[in-house]
């Protein structure tokens, strides 16, 4: 009788799952019978303690127990094979077996290609890669011909195939047929006939920096090809293959040896782009006018004369550049008899420097082209002057030109057609024989890049940057206008031109619309801590009492539009404790230096800067009870304005002066009475013609600046040395 006893709490309790566990671990260990196992009882589980006997009837099925015991069999036989296999490995070579895409070599020393040259290797390598790619790229490799194994890489003896299915490797029959090679840079002369006839789906061949001659005829058999590039050879005649490639989009033949583009240019129907730079053609067919999709055409660096006459080139519907740079163009268009006019709807770039153009057209009033949508004309380094035949109308014809190079021209005026550019964004007029850059030029809003050095300019700019100059040459526009407009009323014959009379009244309904938006905003001021009050860039045309607080030294009004100095700064305790005034970039006209109102005297300024507004005088008055409105300034900044000359006596109406910068002005003429106790003296870009040798006596002088200036004597040479070499210089021609 078996006792059945409690078992521990912390001990499992034994499952079905684990006594069949244990009753397979027993039968494993008997090896007497692998085939049949006898049923067995388990043994009974001991407890702590205790040693007890279990029975129980669980265990594994005769199907269960069979079953395990072949899975055992076959294990032993696979790892019996396996290490049979791996002796004879070690005892013999392995035999490759070849598929569809190791193909066979030609060489019959090695017909497996057992070889492992490194660079047979690396060839093969790309080969193989451009039968799944359909690219192959040669470049820079030192080739003088193209390859053999190249010209046979798709040759198949169809005697020597195996195939294996069981590779991973792509089979001859998923070959991708070869349709971009790439042959650059090498010193390959000519061409195997057999490229032609191998690779019959090429859509794009490169044979770039080569030393080729001429091209193999199979070359015409590449009706797929719509790339070709061919530059930098040794070409001497247009290849006759290349016109019957009907599919041909992309030609380059640049940097050979040709001298003239054969009529035969036309077949090329589907040709976009066209280079033949860097040869030596003197002719261009007419027929050229028959590529109507023609987007980009480069003649750059040729020995041209002439083009074909304008209306040969009607065709050219979507061409979008035209590239004639270092030719020997005399005229641009050449016109027949008919007059006609041609358009290039989609013309955007023109560049024909550095040819000898003295003309556009061989006609005066002669309008040939119209390009409306021409965004860079570039024609500098010719010989065209304002006056050149058929320059405006050019001009007049391209109303969205957005870079304009005109540089080492033959200039002496700006031409009156640029006006008429208001897409203008960069204009260069460098290097020319201008005397003066046009104030009117300022009406050109996009303008933001205005390049005139190499120009012998009366008052050329120095010290200011690109915005700076333009901006003054706006605000000499406006003053230049505003004086015809007051001449023009005192003219009673004047009749207003209704164009800018809209122009006027609309440009003054935005302005005042402007005021009105931003007077209705909050105004907000900022005193810091150092003592200013920005009410800067805020469109004020007047200024209110609430704006004005606290008690600062330094007032900022800079870009606003105030036409006067405000009088309100007055009426507020400022009066007695402003030091610096700031009202650069407005648009006051005049500065009066006296007054007969008390409440406009500034007693404490000693700085005030009003440059970039259109001041035209410095007013004085003569009357006996005159004030003075700036009885303590030290410092007078009136640059970029339209001052034409400076109170005789200046000292007289501002006593303190020290400083005065009147740079970027319309002065013709200096009186020496009008420096006397001036420290610091800033005249250039004036338009002073002769300089009074008295200035050198005047000994407080620490600063002199004259550049930019009409007159001849000093020379620059001495400009050049300092303020001290000038006075020397004019005390010299004193005797002194």
């Amino acid at each position: 009788k078996i006792t059945m006893q409690k078992r521990s709490s912390i001990q499992p309790r034994q499952t079905k799952a684990s006594m069949l566990r244990q009753q397979g671990q027993q039968q494993g260990q008997q090896t007497s019978r692998p085939s049949s196992v006898a049923p067995s009882t388990p043994r009974p589980t001991a407890t702590t303690g205790t040693t007890n006997k279990i029975n129980s009837k669980a265990q594994a099925s005769e199907g269960i127990r069979a079953f395990m015991a072949t899975q055992r069999a076959v294990a032993a036989q696979r790892k019996k094979t396996i290490e049979k296999e791996d002796q004879e490995k070690t005892s013999r070579p392995r035999i490759r077996v070849m598929t569809g895409t190791n193909r066979y070599s030609n060489d019959d020393n090695d017909p497996f290609g057992m070889d492992t040259n490194k660079s047979n290797l690396k060839l093969e390598t790309l080969i193989r890669q451009a039968k799944s790619s359909g690219k192959l790229n040669l470049s820079n490799r030192n080739l003088d011909r193209v390859p053999e194994e190249v010209l046979s890489m798709y040759h198949v003896d169809p005697n020597k195939i195996v195939v294996d299915f069981s590779s991973t490797d792509d089979a001859w029959y998923d070959s991708t047929e070869l349709n971009k090679l790439i042959v650059a840079y090498n010193s390959i002369t000519e061409i195997d006939e057999r490229l032609g006839q191998e690779f019959g789906a090429l859509t794009l061949l490169d044979f770039r920096n080569n030393q080729l001659e001429n091209l193999p005829t199979s070359l015409s058999q590449l009706q797929h090809l719509t790339v070709l590039h061919l530059s930098h050879n040794q070409i001497q005649e247009f290849p006759e293959q290349i016109f019957k490639l009907g599919r041909l989009r992309d030609l380059d033949l640049s940097h050979n040896q040709l001298d003239v583009l054969p009529e035969a240019i036309e077949r090329l129907s589907h040709l976009e782009i066209l280079n033949l730079n860097d040869n030596q053609i003197k002719k261009v067919a007419d027929s050229i006018g028959q590529l109507i999709k023609l987007r980009k055409l480069y003649l750059n660096q040729n020995q041209l004369v002439q083009l074909p006459q304008a209306y040969h080139l009607q065709n050219w519907k979507k061409l979008e550049e035209l590239h004639l740079v270092k030719n020997q163009l005399r005229v641009l268009f050449v016109q027949d008899d008919s007059g006609r006019t041609i358009e290039l709807p989609s013309l955007s770039r023109l560049d024909i420097r550095q040819n000898n153009l003295s003309q556009i057209t061989e006609r005066e009033q002669q309008t040939i082209a119209s390009l409306p949508k021409l965004k860079e004309l570039l024609i500098s380094m010719n010989q065209l002057s304002q006056e050149s035949i058929g320059l405006s109308q050019l001009l007049l014809k391209t109303p969205s030109v957005q870079t304009l190079d005109l540089s080492s021209n033959l200039f002496s005026e700006i031409p009156d057609a640029i006006l008429t550019l208001e897409d203008l964004q960069r204009l260069d007029v460098s290097a020319n024989h201008l005397r003066h850059l046009r104030n009117d030029l300022g009406k050109l809003e996009h303008l933001m890049v205005l390049t005139w050095e190499g120009n012998p300019l009366r008052s050329a700019p120095r010290n200011i940057s690109m915005p700076e100059l333009i901006e003054s040459l706006r605000v000499k526009m406006v003053s230049d206008r505003e004086e015809q407009e007051a001449h023009a009323e005192d003219d009673p014959d004047h009749q207003e031109n209704p164009a800018d009379l809209t122009t006027t009244v609309a440009t003054k309904d935005t302005t005042q619309q402007q005021q009105r938006q931003e007077e209705q905003q909050q105004t907000t001021t900022l005193v810091r801590a150092s003592g200013t009050l920005d009410l800067s860039r805020k469109q004020l045309s007047d200024i209110e009492n609430n704006m004005l607080t606290g008690t600062p030294a330094t007032l900022q009004l800079h870009h606003n539009v105030f036409e006067t100095i405000p009088k309100e700064i007055n009426d507020h305790s400022l009066a007695s404790t402003l030091v610096t005034l700031n009202l650069d970039h407005n648009r006051i006209k005049t500065l009066s230096l006296t007054t007969k109102d008390a409440t406009m005297v500034f007693k404490s300024l000693s700085r005030l800067s009003l440059s970039n507004n259109r001041i035209t005088t410095l007013f004085t008055s003569f009357e006996e009870d005159a004030l003075l409105v700036f009885p303590q300034l030290t410092e007078l900044n009136v640059s970029m304005n339209a001052l034409t000359s400076l109170p005789e006596n200046l000292r007289d109406y501002l006593p303190r002066l020290r400083t005065l910068k009147a740079n970027t002005n319309r002065i013709d003429k200096i009186i020496p009475q009008t420096l006397e106790g001036l420290e610091m003296i800033d005249l250039g870009n004036n338009d002073i013609g002769q300089l009074p040798p008295e200035i050198g006596r005047i000994g407080t002088i620490r600063e002199l600046i004259l550049y930019g200036n009409r007159f001849r004597i000093p020379r620059p040479t001495v400009l050049d040395q300092g303020t001290g070499a000038v006075l020397e210089f004019l005390r010299r021609r004193l005797g002194d």
